[in-house]
């Protein structure tokens, strides 16, 4: 399916609802009445059939077909329609992959008619779409919000029907809407690319459950996000969710970290509660991007003004000092000391307000302006905000908190007047905080992927003959021949089968070294205490190996001992690292990093391919601790961001991989050794 079809959902010349039509009630019915109580301009057509389309089918000149037919007979008719001309076609109906059984082999064979035939479809068991610019109300949605600025998609009828409610109680305006319900062939990658061009949209929202395509989707979202805002809601994070996903809509829903990484990459503001992602949504959509982040707070209440001052330090925002030649004219113009927050006093008038948010968005220092309205007796809010809207803002972003204030009347006319109106000064700080961050991450240099260097022919030779004796878990040194490839430098590392074979590695490697317990049955050598390190001499080489087996081959009388690993150790300042990889079954590899000190102090992941900014990311959040932990000796850390983008690069070389770990990664002043290592493959079906 060829995605600049996507526009003939949201731009038809004309329409044909194809389905009973003149029976009352139907679903036909209603989307036929839609379209016409609408100020829609194109020629819409009823086709009026309750099974199948009839056999002269005339649709000349129509680019979009809603279709309403039962499931079996869907397929065949939007073959049909496709021949016909039509290059669009909107399935509202269930029984499809929602139903399971016949329905999901139905939707496969609507899938791949869609891409057979070059037709857009939209569905199935979906509300429709809806287009402000072109008076285009193709859905069964009733009360619409104004045209606006905020486009919205959304997989689920429950979520669309909450959004355009919400829209329409606080009168926030959209441009676009589609319902994209099964999504068997336009997913939300479609829509966004469609989307990212449209002159009419200024800020793209959507409801993601799960993710059709989730690597193109990953990848389209970092060329959109370039152009405008995209605020997501995220459902199917948790487990629990992540099964109700499954359940309704079959396995689609990634990890956790693997959704938090591809957000993070591509610029999109994700949020997890329905509250915050329509705070968001609103504050992209009234305002204009700030320039930074000094934020002045104006309020008739002391105590509402401290809330508000609390609320900023979560986020980026900081409090303004305002200029000597603003405090003079604010203590001039209103009578109150000109600290921030700005305290006009239960008695401040719609003009105190109003001049002292002239004063205020005129100051150099004030990049945004926040203003906390209470009610205290006498106070006309309704005057104060048309005051307030007669105020040259000179593009910086005004924000308003009625203490107290529900949606109604006084809110949509806030909202008409450019100024976004908020439940608390918290929601007021977590949109503008969002805003900001996006403003600086549109500021960044695209992403640059590199490609490292590797011995391709010796790294498939590696996974050959490990497939060939079956091997799925390797460990140690028998991944050290892939590391190899890799150009990923390792410790010195040799079997000694006896203890005397271990004093003679131990003087030729040079003290101190490791003795790592080496068995093919024992894959986490810390469950058995199988390691010791800076065994200083020889002698205590032979000791350590003997008090190594001795106590290994106690705890796991099972476990067929070879012997003993001796390993060079690496010296001076060091901070420990683990890296790894996992392949989600949606987004694909996944890199993480941790700090090794017991609970790793978080992790940091991101998907595969890593650019340079990632993997600098990834390392510098962990900077201050690596810092701390080094000493005064700088660590080596570009080569940590090597050893990323290399294994970013082994991810993508070899499918065959289901996990790369590499733990620990020793980081040092003259650069970064991976001292162990394990490889899982992907099982065989």
């Amino acid at each position: 399916m060829q995605d600049i079809h996507v526009g003939a959902l949201f731009s038809p010349q004309a329409v044909a609802v194809v389905g009973p039509c003149h029976e009352e009630g139907t679903v036909a019915a209603r989307f036929l009445a839609r379209l016409r109580q609408w100020a829609y301009q194109g020629a819409v057509t009823a086709v009026n059939c309750r099974d199948s389309l009839p056999e002269t089918l005339a649709l000349a000149g129509v680019d979009l077909a809603v279709v309403c037919l039962p499931p079996a007979q869907v397929p065949g008719a939007v073959e049909r329609l496709a021949r016909a001309g039509v290059r669009a076609a909107l399935v509202p109906g269930s029984g499809f992959a929602d139903r399971g059984g016949e329905g999901y082999f139905l939707e496969k064979r609507l899938a791949a008619v869609a891409q057979e035939a070059n037709v857009a479809v939209l569905g199935p068991h979906c509300l429709g779409v809806v287009s402000w610019p072109e008076g285009l109300n193709a859905s069964l949605l009733e009360k619409l919000p104004p045209s606006g600025g905020v486009a919205f998609f959304s997989p689920s009828a429950t979520v669309s029907g909450a959004v355009v409610d919400w829209a329409v109680a606080e009168g926030v305006g959209f441009s676009r809407l589609a319902a994209l319900g099964n999504r068997a062939a336009v997913d939300e990658a479609s829509i966004l690319q469609y989307l990212a061009e449209d002159s009419e949209t200024r800020v793209i929202a959507g409801y993601l459950e799960g993710v059709f395509a989730a690597r193109r989707f990953a990848r389209v979202s970092q060329t959109v996000t370039r152009m405008k805002p995209v605020v997501m809601l995220l459902g199917g994070l948790t487990a629990q969710g992540r099964q109700a996903v499954a359940a309704a809509a079959g396995p689609l829903a990634g990890s956790e970290a693997a959704y938090r990484a591809a957000l993070r990459q591509a610029g999109i503001i994700g949020v997890s509660d329905l509250e915050t992602f329509l705070d968001t949504v609103k504050a992209f959509a009234l305002l204009p991007e700030p320039s930074g982040p000094h934020v002045a707070i104006l309020t008739n209440s002391g105590g509402a003004g401290v809330l508000a001052a609390d609320a900023l330090s979560a986020t980026r925002l900081e409090l303004a000092r305002f200029s000597r030649a603003t405090a003079e004219a604010l203590r001039r113009q209103t009578g109150a000391w000109p600290a921030n927050p700005l305290d006009l006093g239960a008695e401040a008038t719609p003009e105190d307000f109003a001049a002292a948010l002239r004063l205020a968005v005129a100051d150099p220092r004030v990049r945004l302006v926040l203003a906390v309205i209470a009610r205290p007796a006498g106070t006309d809010v309704q005057a104060v905000l048309d005051a307030m809207a007669q105020v040259d803002r000179q593009d910086t972003p005004v924000a308003l908190c009625v203490v107290g204030e529900r949606p109604g009347a006084l809110v949509r006319q806030a909202h008409a007047q450019g100024m976004p109106c908020f439940s608390s000064p918290a929601a007021a700080a977590r949109a503008l905080d969002a805003m900001l961050a996006y403003g600086c991450w549109k500021e960044e240099p695209f992403p640059v992927e590199v490609c490292y260097r590797r011995d391709s022919t010796k790294a498939e030779l590696w996974l050959r003959e490990a497939m060939s004796v079956g091997h799925r878990d390797m460990a140690g040194p028998a991944v050290f021949p892939l590391l190899e490839a890799y150009e990923l430098r390792h410790p010195a590392t040799e079997l000694a089968r006896t203890s005397k074979t271990a004093a003679r590695i131990a003087r030729r490697l040079g003290a101190p070294v490791a003795l790592k317990i080496a068995s093919p049955h024992i894959q986490h050598k810390s469950d058995v205490d199988g390691v010791d390190l800076g065994l200083a001499d020889p002698e205590a080489v032979r000791q350590g190996f003997v008090r190594l087996t001795h106590r290994v081959q106690r705890l796991r009388p099972e476990a067929f001992i070879s012997g003993c690993w001796v390993q060079e150790m690496i010296a001076g300042p060091v901070v420990e690292a683990r890296v790894w990889v996992v392949r989600d079954p949606l987004f694909g590899p996944v890199v993480r990093l941790g700090l090794c000190d017991g609970d790793h102090h978080g992790v940091n992941a991101r998907l595969a391919p890593l650019s340079l900014t990632d993997a600098s990311r990834m390392v510098r959040e962990f900077t201050p601790l690596a810092a701390s932990r080094g000493g005064r000796q700088p660590m080596h850390l570009r080569a940590l961001e090597d050893v990323l983008l290399t294994v970013s690069q082994l991810a993508l070389d070899m499918p065959e991989l289901y996990t790369v770990e590499l733990d620990p990664v020793l980081i040092t002043p003259r650069g970064a050794w991976i001292v162990d290592a394990r490889v899982c493959l992907v099982p065989v079906e």
